[in-house]
């Protein structure tokens, strides 16, 4: 009998190289592994970050703007409602 790395559940040993019990175990691990490597390597996330904003440029802008444009929104509903 094996266990669940993530959440500790016994898991059927159908294969020797199974170490999650469900998929969103499996998430969740490639998650906090993900996590860990940005941590030890900030300035590669950077780097990753630039690239990835120069090849998307407009989207992120459009993203951006549509962002502010709801939070603008947001804080207006607000105060007329309090007015």
């Amino acid at each position: 009998m094996k266990v669940c790395k993530i959440c500790g559940k016994i898991i059927d040993a159908d294969s020797r190289a199974k170490k999650y019990c469900s998929p969103e175990c499996r998430a969740r691990a490639k998650y906090l592994k993900d996590r860990a490597w940005l941590a030890e390597h900030p300035e590669k996330s950077a780097q990753y970050g630039r690239k990835y904003y120069q090849t998307h440029r407009e989207d992120c802008l459009k993203a951006k703007h549509e962002a502010y444009r709801k939070a603008c929104m947001e804080r207006f509903n607000g105060e007329s409602e309090s007015t």
